[in-house]
């Protein structure tokens, strides 16, 4: 995945003061606008895990779904194995509902905002996409002063361990978009599980997947 300045930028996600500050949420479900995808493989509805803007000032609206029906089997790390997925829809359709009910293990919904913007480094010598906290010790000086640790829309994936070669298991052409960390909301996804996003370059889907500490 080729850098990007404009990645380069991420802004914070933080908890919606009120409703009318929202610009998304992460859990709770979509009540209309578009319908939860089915997994092919279990057969059961998928859970809503965010909904985010494309970018800052975009009309468009990220979705992301994993299938909760059985954690202990349909938590699926791996982005092409079709327990989760990604799409990108227009936002003025989507309406979300913060309770639960819809899929088995829902979260309930936490409204978000936007933070203050973050500007990562763009000068570091190995590729940004797939950042690994082990492979620049200037980064990891830099995270505690950038705050990028966090739940985030853009910049660099900071993964929490080995980076995924998401594009090489999608054969999509892939750009990351946003990180769920759990400083808002228990994915109960085991020790530090963090959520990663991604959107197709040229295309209304992405792809998805998740990490544990180790």
């Amino acid at each position: 995945m080729p850098a990007n300045a404009k990645n380069l930028v991420s802004h914070r996600i933080i908890r919606a003061l009120t409703p009318k500050d929202a610009i998304g949420q992460l859990g709770g479900h979509i009540k209309r606008g578009c319908a939860h995808p089915v997994n092919p493989r279990t057969g059961k509805t998928m859970a809503l895990v965010s909904a985010l803007p494309l970018s800052a000032d975009s009309d468009k609206m990220v979705l992301s779904f994993m299938d909760r029906s059985d954690s202990s089997e349909t938590f699926d790390a791996h982005p092409a194995k079709g327990d989760n997925a990604v799409l990108i829809v227009p936002r003025s359709e989507v309406h979300t509902s913060s309770l639960n009910g819809v899929c088995a293990g829902d979260w309930k919904g936490l409204k978000v905002a936007f933070g203050e913007a973050m500007e990562e480094p763009m000068d570091l010598d190995i590729d940004p996409t797939g950042l690994d906290l082990k492979e620049s010790d200037r980064w990891v000086d830099l995270v505690d002063e950038i705050g990028c640790d966090c739940t985030k829309l853009g910049g660099y994936p900071l993964w929490t361990n080995a980076p995924v070669e998401v594009e090489e298991l999608t054969g999509k052409k892939l750009r990351f978009h946003h990180r769920i960390a759990g400083d808002l909301v228990d994915l109960k996804l085991g020790d530090g599980g963090v959520v990663y996003v991604f959107v197709e370059i040229d295309g209304d889907g992405g792809a998805l997947c998740w990490q544990q500490a180790v």
